[in-house]
């Protein structure tokens, strides 16, 4: 996905024309690709315009004419539909643009820019491709200088190939080192905040998915019309954003509203997107057990030292029970993040909680492949009385992570997807081996990659619910690497701390990069699917050789063929 530059630079100012050369690059070119529209220039005697700038660190600077509509090209000369000739010509508007950002560049920044070089081309997403073209244009113009709405139109079309013939027709084209891209953007951009390190492309492009996973939740939001919503979708679909977009409305409509799911941390994620909707009181956000604890009017409830899940599968449930009629206040709108960690009994409990069965929301969000808690979650039949969506749509992961997941339940990844780095395994025979090998990631992530500590997460998984945990608290007392591991709670940014959790615990986040480590080569795929899911960008697996071949294997294959039956 090429990375507008700003992120959020609005489209309305751009013409009908310029909208569809953006939007195409966008969806064909990689990230290593800068996308710069609508660049003004001006000098002492006149102006110029750039309608699309495009930076790559391997190949160069692209300056761009946009010319919508259609022309006739005859004998060296454009003429308009009208038999006009347009004057200048296209190749030399995009030609004088292009050599007056060069200029500009170099006198900005003299020994950093000083060989710099802006290739010239336009684009005509209303032409087609003239047949002879080779022979029509005039001396200094060559056809592959020259993009048409072939190249836009089809989606599949190797742009970045395309675009390697441009600048293959000048030898001055070549490579930008990261402070000459910052340099160029800083001149264009100077209020934006640009840095242009290992990171940086991906950065933008998660900023991207981001915008791209609300405008999709955004089409789903206004359902909360009906009194029972139930919208499925794999990780990273958009549950979340919905959840939170459904939190706001539901305030804004002043409703009394409670936004709930099981996992502590996922809680505590919500709670912090939506400090500013909690401030008049309103909005309810926690996790369902000690919600149920802390109901106005409840009489106290004290949590022992030594509670465990039996207790909290219990107590909380019995104390509101024993104790309901001494509620005092009850909740318009009920909605439940992860609602598959949610039994049918949970379920009636939530909905008990509704100040009016016959008006209230009840609103919720699953994913049935994330039923690790075997709680035997099955989707809803859409009814009268009952409103279901799905989004379909991975907008968290890179490419190379998102595909690898679809192995697993996943969904596809988005068109405008980073690449990424290929997805890591490392094997290990022994919990000290697995430490060790968690250690070797982190350094290879932080020192190498450049990633921060804050930015990674190291996820243990296995069948056995205390083997997860016994490997966790390991990985924790040993900090591998020298990097300091913890747990979700007492977890510290300025410390460089990495947040070190289980599987079930890690549910409904995210990070950059994450190490994935168990000892169990047998683990379940509904466990390696939730593990796996939460990697934004790098990914690594760590496990015993038996799991690790079979995951090595998995990943040669497209997702939904069978390696046996190619065969593998």
């Amino acid at each position: 996905m090429g990375l507008l530059v700003p992120p959020d630079l609005p489209f309305d100012g751009m013409t009908p024309s310029e909208r569809q050369v953006v939007r195409a690059f966008q969806s064909t070119l990689s990230d290593s690709w800068l996308i710069i529209p609508r660049l003004d220039l001006i000098n002492e005697r006149r102006p110029f315009e750039v309608d699309v700038l495009l930076i790559n660190d391997l190949q160069g600077v692209v300056g761009i004419e946009v010319k919508g509509g259609p022309f006739t090209i005859r004998q060296g000369e454009w003429y308009r539909p009208d038999g006009r000739i347009q004057s200048p010509p296209p190749p030399r508007q995009a030609q004088n643009a292009a050599y007056e950002l060069r200029d500009q560049l170099q006198r900005k920044h003299p020994t950093l820019l000083e060989k710099i070089h802006v290739q010239p081309a336009v684009a005509l997403p209303d032409l087609v491709k003239p047949d002879g073209l080779a022979d029509q244009l005039p001396p200094g113009v060559t056809d592959a200088q020259l993009l048409f709405s072939e190249d836009f139109q089809d989606l599949n079309v190797e742009m970045e190939d395309r675009l390697w013939k441009v600048v293959a027709t000048n030898v001055r084209n070549g490579p930008l080192a990261a402070d000459q891209v910052e340099a160029i953007v800083g001149f264009l951009r100077p209020d934006l905040d640009f840095q242009w390190d290992p990171q940086a492309h991906a950065r933008y492009a998660q900023a991207a998915l981001r915008r791209i996973s609300t405008e999709l939740t955004r089409a789903l939001a206004t359902l909360d019309a009906n009194r029972t919503v139930v919208v499925d979708g794999r990780a990273g679909t958009g549950k979340t954003h919905l959840a939170l977009e459904w939190a706001k409305r539901a305030v804004q409509r002043g409703e009394r509203t409670l936004l709930t799911c099981y996992n502590d941390p996922i809680a505590e994620c919500l709670k912090e997107s939506l400090s500013d909707s909690m401030e008049d009181g309103l909005l309810t956000v926690g996790p369902f057990e000690r919600i149920l604890m802390e109901l106005p009017g409840l009489p106290p409830l004290e949590e022992p030292a030594d509670a465990d899940e039996k207790w909290w599968a219990t107590k909380p449930f019995e104390h509101l029970e024993k104790h309901r009629a001494e509620v005092t206040d009850l909740f318009d709108t009920v909605i439940i993040d992860e609602g598959q960690d949610f039994s049918d009994e949970w379920r009636k409990v939530a909905r008990s909680l509704l100040r009016d069965g016959d008006t209230g929301r009840m609103l919720r969000l699953v994913d049935p492949v994330q039923d690790i808690y075997e709680r035997g979650y099955q989707l809803p039949l859409p009814g009268s009385d009952l409103v279901r969506a799905s989004l379909t749509v991975n907008c968290r992961n890179s490419r190379s992570v998102a595909t690898f997941v679809r192995r697993f339940g996943g969904a596809l990844p988005s068109p405008a997807a980073p690449e990424g780095e290929p997805v890591e395994f490392l094997e290990c025979s022994s919990a000290g081996e697995a430490v060790s090998a968690v250690g070797t990631m982190l350094e290879e992530f932080v020192v190498d990659s450049h990633i921060e500590p804050a930015n990674i997460l190291v996820c243990t998984g296995h069948s056995d619910r205390q083997a997860q945990r016994d490997l966790r608290d390991l990985i924790r007392a040993e900090s591998p690497g020298g990097y300091s591991c913890a747990a979700w709670e007492t977890w510290v940014v300025q410390d460089g701390e990495v947040v070190c959790e289980t599987v079930h615990r890690s549910k409904g986040l995210e990070r950059y990069a994450v190490i994935l480590v168990t000892e169990d080569e047998n683990l379940d795929d509904d466990l390696l699917y939730v593990g796996m899911s939460r990697a934004v960008m790098r990914l690594a697996v760590i496990g015993p050789p038996n799991l690790i071949k079979r995951l090595r294997n998995l990943s040669r294959w497209a997702p939904g063929t069978d390696p046996r039956e190619a065969g593998g």
